[in-house]
């Protein structure tokens, strides 16, 4: 979550506007894919830069060269980006960046697509969420296993507050993944056996990289 004059946003709800006209963020208004999203319009351009969001449109001609290259210099250090970047004009970047944006020569131009863009950008920030917090739960649920032995299927559970089949899908998806796990049935909790420590960032990584290969 991001804060921003005391009041807590979602930053994969945001779409930042930098150059935009009342009218033009109106239509951006009105095309928003859920009730969740929000627009905002910054003065500044270094905010696109400082702040994360689901989309960020820019109209290139009011840019300065300062901000041109800064925008350059940092959008192709972060490639590829989860943001949609939308360009409005003609921008001189390099050629990989070029692959990375979405350019329209006029804001009417992009507001025939602007539905379907913003509805595309919505549905790639929600999916990287998923994963995140899929990620997340099941590294919790190995650290659990492998820092306490035997830990019961109700005491992960309760621990992460999901239900019982989640934890165990999330069990089924680490042994997938290739990590040794099993249930104990005389000491009716799970056992995790050789792989990465709690402490081991190498390692976890792998499976990390394993489990989104899945």
């Amino acid at each position: 979550m991001l804060a921003i004059n005391g009041i807590c946003k979602n930053w994969a709800r945001v779409i930042m506007c930098y150059g935009l006209s009342e009218a033009q963020l109106n239509v951006i208004n009105d095309n928003l894919p859920t009730s969740g999203c929000e627009v905002m319009s910054v003065d500044c351009f270094t905010d696109i830069i400082a702040m994360p969001q689901m989309v960020a449109i820019v109209v290139w001609d009011i840019m300065s060269e300062i901000d041109r290259g800064s925008f350059e210099d940092f959008f192709t250090d972060i490639a590829p980006f989860l943001e949609t970047v939308i360009v409005i004009g003609q921008p001189d970047v390099n050629k990989e960046l070029s692959k990375q944006i979405l350019v329209y020569d006029t804001f009417d131009a992009l507001a025939e697509n602007l539905k379907y863009k913003l509805l595309g950008a919505y549905k790639k920030t929600k999916k990287s969420e998923n994963f995140s917090s899929t990620l997340a739960n099941a590294l919790i649920i190995l650290k659990a296993i492998k820092t306490k032995p035997y830990v019961t299927t109700q005491q992960l559970a309760e621990g992460l507050e999901m239900s019982q089949r989640s934890v165990q899908r999330y069990i089924e998806t680490l042994r997938v993944s290739g990590e040794w796990i099993e249930y104990d049935t005389t000491h009716k909790g799970w056992v995790a056996g050789p792989g990465w420590e709690p402490d081991d960032d190498v390692a976890m990584n792998k499976t990390i990289e394993k489990i989104k290969n899945l």
